[in-house]
């Protein structure tokens, strides 16, 4: 029999006294309480259901043929929100299953904790904000764009230089132009699945000094954070990957924007945007009010 292993592609945030995951594949929400959120964590393709077993009467002080139950229970239910990479088949003896209803009614026969019945409850779209990664305890968001993406998303619309005629001041004058906008996915570390989108519009110009750039950019999260900042640069010249990387700068940005559920509007950020070449990095800290 194989051990259960968990999906990898979903992300995971506290939720009460359990867990809220996120499956990025299924775009689904699920609450997990205390003894499902316990089993599902330590489903790593090497602990064993007895394994399992063992950990569950040691947290949830039950006897063993209740650990028994618990386990199998749980992994049904993560099985049917199919956040197990595959169904773990059950030992001959427990092939039959036993429902959440007979569990909670063993339970209070018992005299046990009804709280230790697994439970994994789909969260609706409503309350799905509230399931998606947010910032707790001071711990940093961090998403990326692939800058190959955004490249290839870029239109530019044309743009003419400033002439130098009277009145334009001299400093007003510039010799090249260039108008480019585009969107790309936004990911968060770890995860294939895309997380968000980035649009960004690039504003470029030369005069006999040097090159610059206007940058308004806007992310908007799939955790309901929604924030826009903009960002002047000097450039090296008004290469493509010159100007993407002219998106790199720390600033403060506030979630001003509230589109439907959005756990983060009204909150202040510390924004740190990095580049690799490869990538664009957005970390967001919180700043406490």
């Amino acid at each position: 029999m194989e051990n259960p292993r968990k999906r990898t592609t979903v992300a995971t945030a506290a939720g009460g006294d359990g867990l809220h995951v996120f499956d990025h594949q299924q775009q689904q929400a699920y609450a997990l309480n205390t003894t499902s959120a316990l089993v599902w964590q330590h489903c790593d393709g090497q602990t064993t259901p007895e394994q399992l077993m063992k950990l569950l009467r040691q947290n949830c002080n039950v006897s063993r043929a209740q650990a028994e139950q618990l386990t199998w229970l749980a992994l049904d239910e993560l099985g049917k929100a199919n956040l197990l990479e595959a169904e773990v088949a059950r030992p001959r003896l427990l092939s039959s299953k036993l429902t959440r209803r007979q569990m909670l009614t063993t339970f209070a026969t018992a005299g046990a904790a009804l709280a230790a019945v697994p439970m994994v409850a789909l969260v609706t779209a409503q309350a799905r904000a509230e399931a998606l990664p947010a910032t707790t305890n001071g711990e940093s968001m961090t998403y990326f764009l692939k800058v190959r993406e955004f490249i290839e998303s870029l239109i530019e619309i044309p743009a003419t230089p400033i002439p130098p005629h009277f009145p334009n001041p001299p400093h007003n004058r510039t010799t090249d132009a260039k108008y480019l906008a585009g969107i790309a996915n936004i990911y968060v570390p770890g995860v294939r699945a895309p997380f968000g989108r980035c649009s960004a519009s690039f504003l470029c110009y030369k005069n006999n000094h040097r090159f610059y750039t206007d940058i308004s950019n806007y992310i908007s999260v799939d955790n309901g954070l929604i924030v826009s900042w903009f960002t002047p640069t000097t450039l090296i010249n008004l290469e493509l990957d010159s100007i993407i990387n002219g998106m790199v700068t720390e600033c403060i940005v506030v979630a001003a924007t509230k589109i439907g559920p959005n756990p983060f509007y009204g909150e202040t950020f510390n924004l740190c945007v990095s580049s690799d070449s490869q990538q664009i990095q957005f970390v967001f800290t919180n700043i406490p009010s």
